[in-house]
């Protein structure tokens, strides 16, 4: 008798998680193409072939007071996964980071006896480690990603399956590293040669309401510093974000592009970044950068008190170091980081400093081919629970 279709549900909530879940459901497929996936998603992980439960479009926020705005998204999004998990057997629950939504969905997978295994472990080392017990009482293995957090959870009693960083696999040999290195450098060197400076303000509502303001001003103090030499400003527009918002808050003089930053970030000579993974992917290009965060008081007044982090940029978090500078509230203005990225223009010294770290950074993310690794461990899990009698099942 053949065996049942067996069947995993992936939980991706917001643009990074999205494009990781679509490059795990690709390494899934390939290895086992008959697998059903059904996933909490967006486009890019319905178009890799898994069977869409509910959009995730709505449910990309960031701070306390906007959670409460989108709680009516978040509450339809509850009922959908919820209801899914109940009608349908369900193997392995995989959620993809997005830690406040996809908690909810460990704990409803555990109560209904399905395994978890989670991956991009939750940042519980930069704040909240009080909740490493209720998420260990939730998943059965936890992915990660960063090179200290292995150590940090099997620490805690948790079931470590260590990744590597999933970015190595767009950023790793078949990346011109340093192939744009060498070009960054000639522009540099050439004063008659335009330089090309990205806006990455990320893809969270709130990120883009308080950053493009920001970049705008900034963009128009660098043009007034660096005349007559030409400056080109290319916006990047995330995955499921409408052009129209970036292009209407940053204006004409803007070019607003839609390519992956793997894409766009060798074509950068400069870049003004948000905090968060676009600050990582900026360091293992090797392209300058200004890490740049901005939030609302009471966010930033409440994550004052809980974050206990000498850094912000993901970069600066893994060789524990200043390696770029990072541009926080108040500091955060037109005029500081128009003479930030400045800095970078006049100071070959600063910039090979920084090529040298990023060279550090690329080593520690390592090695890549994560999703084949990862797709591998989850189809070995799915076995082991195909072994055992199933004693629980979805009521």
């Amino acid at each position: 008798m053949a065996k049942p279709r067996r069947h995993i549900f992936l939980s991706c909530g917001e643009a990074s998680g999205e494009r990781y879940g679509a490059d795990l459901v690709s390494a899934l497929r390939s290895l086992d193409p008959d697998l059903r996936i059904s996933a909490l998603g967006g486009r890019h992980v319905e178009s890799r072939g898994a069977e869409l439960v509910h959009s995730s479009a709505r449910l990309g926020v960031m701070g306390f007071a906007e959670v409460l705005h989108a709680w009516p998204a978040i509450a339809a999004a509850r009922k959908a996964v919820g209801g899914f998990l109940q009608r349908n057997d369900v193997d392995l629950v995989v959620p993809v980071d997005f830690p406040g939504f996809n908690s909810w969905v460990a704990g409803r997978a555990h109560a209904a006896g399905i395994p978890v295994f989670w991956l991009i472990a939750p940042q519980l080392w930069a704040w909240g480690e009080w909740r490493t017990g209720g998420l260990r009482r939730k998943i059965d293995r936890l992915g990660t990603i960063l090179p200290f957090e292995e150590q940090f959870f099997r620490d805690r009693g948790f079931d470590v399956f260590p990744m590597g960083h999933p970015l190595l696999d767009h950023y790793g040999p078949g990346f011109p590293y340093r192939e744009s290195h060498q070009r960054r450098e000639t522009v540099f060197n050439d004063r008659n040669s335009p330089l090309t400076i990205g806006l990455i303000p990320g893809s969270r509502r709130q990120e883009l309401r308080h950053l493009l303001p920001v970049f705008k001003v900034t963009a128009q103090a660098l043009h007034g510093h660096l005349n007559p030499r030409p400056l080109r400003f290319v916006a990047s527009v995330a995955p499921g974000l409408a052009s129209r918002v970036v292009a209407e808050a940053l204006g004409s003089e803007v070019e607003i592009c839609r390519d992956s930053l793997p894409s766009l970030l060798p074509r950068l000579d400069l870049a003004l970044v948000c905090s968060g993974t676009a600050s990582l992917e900026a360091a293992l290009a090797g392209v300058p950068h200004e890490v740049v965060y901005r939030t609302g008081r009471f966010n930033y007044a409440l994550a004052r008190r809980l974050v206990k982090l000498r850094h912000i940029g993901l970069g600066n978090i893994i060789l524990d170091e200043p390696v770029v500078r990072e541009h926080v509230q108040q500091d955060a203005s037109p005029l500081l980081l128009a003479r930030s990225i400045l800095r970078w223009v006049s100071r070959p010294t600063e910039r090979e400093a920084f090529y040298k770290a990023c060279d550090r950074i690329r080593e520690r993310c390592g090695p890549v081919g994560v999703w084949e690794r990862t797709a591998g461990a989850l189809l070995e899990m799915l076995e082991r629970r195909s072994d055992v009698p199933d004693g629980n099942g979805v009521s």
